[in-house]
């Protein structure tokens, strides 16, 4: 089964780096939030074909778990939830945000998971990055990796693409202009 010519480019990508070596690709593949389920479809896809036809292995890095597993080692966890329920969404949101910028910050998380890879021949995909609206945005964690991680690293991005070169979080968020890795568009609904 091919890859959407979306998927291609971010394979091509990490299979460049591999084979040529070079700087490692930080891409953001961008897709409407209601497509969801379809992307991490797609991604095991991706996966297959990255290991099959090229032995690359794939990481998988769920936002979701590593923003829940920082609540719950901080002792937040009832806290945000009850928040949440209470409709006191700003305060929740203000306990998030300290929790994901304290040691170990969201970053630290994921690299120290990125650095318990057992394959050096692997890419890294971050999904379910929905869970960290509206507390946190994504620009800022890709900025830290990049300084951080020396694998290819993707990050599946629900949100809308705003002019050129603007995301827009969940699409719900003022566009933020400053990603700097490679914006690749999923396109419209498959």
């Amino acid at each position: 089964m091919p890859l959407p010519e979306p998927l291609t480019h971010i394979a091509d990508r990490i299979v460049a780096f591999y084979e040529r070596g070079s700087t490692p690709p930080f891409v953001v593949y961008q897709y409407e939030p209601a497509d969801e389920y379809a992307v991490r479809r797609e991604l095991q896809d991706l996966k297959v074909w990255l290991n099959a036809k090229h032995d690359i292995g794939c990481q998988t890095i769920s936002l979701a778990e590593v923003f829940w597993e920082a609540l719950e080692e901080h002792g937040q966890l009832d806290m945000v939830i009850e928040a949440e329920r209470a409709g006191q969404y700003d305060d929740a949101a203000l306990a998030v945000r300290q929790i994901l910028a304290s040691p170990p910050t969201l970053a630290d998380r994921i690299v120290r998971r990125v650095t318990d890879l057992g394959n050096e021949r692997e890419g890294v995909f971050l999904y379910r990055a929905g869970a960290l609206y509206p507390a946190h945005r994504t620009s800022p964690l890709l900025d830290v990796l990049k300084d951080k991680v020396d694998r290819p690293v993707t990050m599946l991005y629900p949100g809308r693409i705003v002019g050129d070169y603007g995301l827009s979080f969940m699409g719900k968020t003022e566009p933020a202009y400053g990603y700097r890795a490679l914006i690749v568009p999923r396109g419209g609904r498959q």
